[in-house]
């Protein structure tokens, strides 16, 4: 129904939080032993986030996961020094652009009427400034089925999950975009065809929580939650889960805020014709 044996399939993770809520290395190994099991070669699968360094962070190595290929759409020094004792070259050729520059597609992206911060310290987390978010050409040149495997965790009132996970995951110049546009890019980057026409399916990984304190590690937030969620249309996902968080965060004497804004993202997606969220409209089976 999802896959044929000549697909190439990425699978995006969350590395986010290593070790305390970032996607477990065990249930990726489940979902590469399916699809292994149905002859898809492992040298078909990639498991993928922006950023190289968090990936090795969080346990998705060459040799956790062999002949399995993983990458990062690029790459980010974090121990750099502030002020004038930075060494940027560590991550800038010889013509002062980002060494990951070639990794993003200039032909797809995502354009919003905010400007990009234009120090290096940005530019080092971030590879472009400007007004435009590139996809990374592994998702418009190379995958042609992904697999959505985020972590159940909150981010303030509302909930950093499958949506967030592909919507800040798979283009560049980001940070620009939270306070203006935050969920709203949840929808919209869902929108274009590298995303839209090729993920085939969310499983939100719900064996550990974190009701406080994200989209950042927060160990003494986290709780045994002891589900996976699965589901072909994220944002049918994301609306079940966030009722289940915001049911968990009341139970916890946290004090809610249940406007209307933290969810209108989903909604947004349901009048373009994304996925649904009307509960009426959506099945849930407990298995």
């Amino acid at each position: 129904m999802l896959f044929t044996k000549d697909d190439v399939v990425g699978i995006k993770v969350n590395p986010v939080g290593a070790g305390i809520i970032s996607t477990r290395l065990e249930v990726v190994d489940a979902v590469i032993a399916w699809l292994a099991s149905n002859g898809l070669p492992r040298q078909n699968i990639v498991i993928w986030d922006r950023f190289d360094l968090m990936l090795k962070e969080a346990g998705f190595t060459p040799e956790r996961f062999p002949d399995v290929k993983i990458e990062g759409l690029q790459t980010m020094c974090e121990d750099l020094p502030e002020g004038e004792n930075a060494d940027h070259s560590r991550w800038r050729d010889k013509d002062g652009n980002h060494v990951s520059a070639p990794n993003f597609d200039r032909e797809v992206y995502y354009w919003a009427d905010v400007e990009g911060p234009k120090d290096l310290p940005y530019l080092n987390q971030h590879v472009f400034n400007g007004k435009h978010s590139y996809f990374g050409k592994l998702l418009t040149q190379r995958l042609t089925k992904i697999i959505n495997v985020p972590a159940f965790k909150s981010t303030g009132n509302g909930i950093s999950m499958a949506t967030k996970n592909l919507g800040y995951g798979a283009i560049c110049n980001t940070n620009r975009l939270h306070a203006p546009l935050f969920f709203d890019v949840c929808t919209e980057v869902l929108a274009f065809p590298p995303i839209r026409d090729k993920l085939v399916l969310n499983v939100t990984d719900g064996l550990r929580g974190q009701y406080e304190g994200g989209p950042m590690p927060a160990a003494q937030f986290t709780y045994d939650c002891k589900s996976l969620f699965f589901s072909t249309d994220p944002f049918a996902l994301d609306s079940v889960c966030h009722g289940l968080m915001v049911q968990k965060r009341k139970d916890m004497g946290i004090k809610v805020n249940e406007n209307p804004r933290y969810t209108e993202y989903l909604r947004y997606a349901e009048r373009l014709g994304l996925g649904v969220v009307d509960p009426a409209k959506v099945q849930v089976r407990h298995v």
